[in-house]
């Protein structure tokens, strides 16, 4: 005779959540999770994956952006009646943004916040504390300054935060994103082991799924704010689209004067003990596509933020056309390299899509016509004219908040373009969508400059990858290696 079925911890019945300007994004959606599952959610850009695990943390239903109907338990209790603070000793979360969970000064107190919170014995919190930082490999920053830290490290601090609570449930959005591939592949397997050995219950809504269609035990597919598949993990075949989109630009480099050039950067963060870049040198040519790759804390986005100035670099030369940016402004670079941040967030400021895209380019003296039409391409380009201009960009989920901070930069039409982690959020059609525009732009003769550990996304771009490591750019031998 076989044992009862344990009840589910997760439980829900006809949920429908809705945002006053993005309108329904889930719809009378019903879901089943039982003690110890490893659930792979994925879905496009918007569709409501990240609304679905704020509704199971009780984020969404104690805030004021959206509307939910229908019923959830979590755990046996209601996260509209229970208090987010309440429920988050039994679900915990990692969220897409790192720097939106993390607040203290160092990794040790960051990791110690919640189990202080929980007024847990010294001895048992230094366990802990220690427990959990191994099993995400981050020992040796535990006395590290959190504000010293790459993204992808952060990431695994917020990780390590949440693991050390010991929840029954944990809610990952997103989780490798901002980590390399040998970082990403350790996540998992630390996930696999915390799910098999203790029984956390994990639900990780990741479009990066070949990680973790190998290790969980089920999956579920989004799409039109319903359920469209539950059951066995399957492993979607992006492989043939990978193969037919990877060729490069198609464009002969010349052996000329580069536009953008590094010149043995070197620069150290203030308070550091060690240089963040210690002789970087690389030159970027018109028509080209660089994939600047690497391990997290290797510096590419501190190199990345030379390129427009918004950091100066303590040694070295960086050059525009062979020309030397030192002393002009960023609002003077801003004509001849358009930036894009790791997250949107640092980004966005405007009220509306529409104001957003058009800032830029008025400031750059655009006319008026010339405005209106680019911001019309370029929102259709990147699927965002089913929004409409006057949708706020603060409303907008975290992959929908990436297109339109990258809307902005490609309507600004300057002949360098240099993005930083471009794919937070965005599903593969879309990741398939922004490289086809990117390389159409080298291809018009624009430079593009990137760094990513997404594989996928280097493969789709093709063009030359150039790797980082302890500061400096190492040369590869050939394109876009796997």
């Amino acid at each position: 005779m076989r044992p009862p079925r344990p009840d589910p911890v997760i439980e829900i019945h006809g949920l429908s959540c809705t945002y006053p300007q993005r309108g329904t994004v889930l719809r009378d959606l019903d879901l089943s999770i039982r003690p110890g599952e490893f659930v792979l959610l994925t879905g496009p850009s918007g569709v409501g994956k990240s609304t679905l695990l704020r509704c199971i943390n009780g984020l969404f239903q104690h805030g004021d952006q959206g509307e939910a109907t229908g019923e959830v338990r979590v755990c046996g209790k209601d996260p509209a009646t229970t208090r987010v603070c309440d429920l988050a000793c039994e679900v915990g979360t990692v969220f897409q943004d790192p720097d939106h969970q993390l607040f203290s000064s160092d990794v040790e107190s960051e990791i110690a916040f919640g189990l202080e919170q929980l007024g847990m014995d010294p001895a048992q919190m230094r366990s802990r504390i220690e427990e959990a930082a191994a099993a995400v490999g981050i020992m040796h920053l535990l006395k590290r300054e959190v504000n010293a830290l790459s993204w992808g490290e952060r990431q695994r601090v917020a990780i390590a935060s949440v693991v050390a609570m010991h929840p029954r449930i944990l809610l990952l959005d997103e989780p490798t994103s901002g980590i390399d591939q040998s970082g990403a592949r350790h996540l998992v397997s630390v996930l696999k082991r915390l799910n098999q050995e203790s029984g956390l219950t994990i639900v990780v809504a990741e479009h990066r799924y070949d990680h973790f269609s190998r290790v969980c035990s089920r999956l579920i597919s989004i799409q039109d704010g319903a359920i469209s598949y539950d059951g066995p993990p399957t492993r979607p075949g992006l492989e043939a689209e990978v193969r037919d989109q990877s060729a490069g630009t198609g464009v002969e480099i010349p052996d000329c004067l580069p536009i953008l050039s590094f010149e043995e950067i070197v620069y150290t963060y203030p308070g550091a003990a060690r240089p963040a870049l210690n002789g970087a040198t690389l030159s970027v040519h018109t028509g080209e596509v660089v994939v600047l790759a690497g391990p997290n804390g290797s510096g590419k986005s501190t190199l990345l933020r030379h390129a427009n100035g918004l950091l100066a670099p303590d040694q070295g030369t960086v050059k525009i056309r062979g020309e030397a940016i030192a002393g002009k402004s960023v609002a003077e670079i801003a004509s001849t390299v358009g930036f894009l941040a790791q997250h949107a967030d640092t980004q966005l400021f405007a009220e509306t899509i529409g104001d957003e895209i058009a800032f830029a380019p008025e400031n750059l003296g655009f006319p008026h016509e010339k405005i209106e039409a680019t911001a019309t391409r370029v929102m259709g380009a990147l699927g965002l004219d089913r929004l409409g201009r006057l949708a706020s960009p603060l409303n907008l989920s975290v992959g929908e908040k990436q297109r339109v901070a990258i809307a902005g930069i490609l309507a600004m039409e300057t002949p360098v373009l240099v993005l930083d982690e471009p794919t937070l959020g965005l599903d593969p059609a879309r990741k398939a969508g922004l490289a086809e525009g990117l390389r159409r732009c080298a291809k018009e003769g624009k430079a593009v400059l990137i760094t990513t550990h997404d594989h996928e996304f280097a493969a789709l771009l093709g063009g030359r990858q150039v790797m980082m490591q302890d500061g400096r750019v190492v040369p590869s031998s050939g394109g876009v290696q796997g």
